[in-house]
């Protein structure tokens, strides 16, 4: 099967459907998908394995908790996304099948990016992408998006001991950005923040029920400041607890 170079226009000899195929004429890395022939992009790691635990101490620190490693080392894996361009910064969408919400939260890292090389990653795991570029496209929600590229991010996984608990968490091995699902405060933003709204709504609806419903004044007062203290403890908690 051959297919013409996104890049160069160049033909290129594709024996393996399922792999990653790159231009013998300009040596770009591409990937096909149902729709069209992609461009596939690497990113290459900035942190090392030997660097992961104290970017999780600190990240741990700032929630409160002691962080300590488990018994295995890092490993790293590389996760597929489909890179989208629009106004401001760039749009990732996970190529693979994932609940976690914290995946399509992650940004754009300012890292070196090569054209996807099987020796480049050799001994990590390479994650394949199943999200076809349309169906990710259509996740983004704007009708000018163009199509995306492939491009596949260097991810450390490993288990630690947060606190008490053992988690198994994900640190984006460019700019140190820590994912979890399960760590402490590791909630997406959009999450945190709407939860946050919803404890402010409810608890400024029982501070004037309070004020409405008790009587002297002066009861009602100090009733309304305990509950506005109490939302205040929440409040910034919460605050600590949410995702870099």
């Amino acid at each position: 099967m051959k297919i013409p170079c996104p890049k160069c226009g160049g033909e290129v000899q594709l024996r393996d459907p399922e792999g990653f195929p790159a231009c013998p004429y300009c040596g770009v890395g591409l990937v096909l998908d149902r729709t069209g022939v992609r461009p596939h992009v690497l990113y290459r790691p900035r942190l090392t394995a030997a660097q992961i635990l104290s970017v999780l101490r600190r990240w741990a620190e700032r929630r409160g908790v002691s962080a300590s490693p488990g018994p295995e080392p890092p490993r790293l894996v590389y996760y597929p996304f489909w890179r989208y361009a629009r106004e401001g910064p760039r749009r990732l969408v996970p190529a693979w099948s994932t609940l976690e919400m914290q995946w399509a939260e992650l940004r754009l890292p300012e890292a070196e990016q090569v054209s996807f090389d099987r020796g480049l990653v050799e001994g990590a795991e390479v994650v394949e992408p199943t999200v076809p570029e349309a169906a990710a496209r259509a996740r983004v929600g704007d009708d000018t998006v163009l199509e995306g590229d492939l491009v596949h991010l260097p991810v450390y996984a490993a288990a630690m001991r947060l606190g008490n608990a053992r988690f198994g968490v994900a640190v984006e091995a460019c700019s140190g950005t820590v994912v979890s699902a399960s760590a402490p405060g590791a909630e997406g933003t959009k999450t945190a923040t709407i939860r946050r709204v919803a404890w402010t709504v409810g608890c400024g609806v029982a501070i004037l029920g309070v004020g409405v419903a008790v009587r002297p004044f002066g009861i009602a007062a100090f009733a309304a400041a305990v509950l506005a203290v109490l939302l205040y403890g929440v409040l910034a908690a919460d605050g600590r607890g949410s995702v870099d």
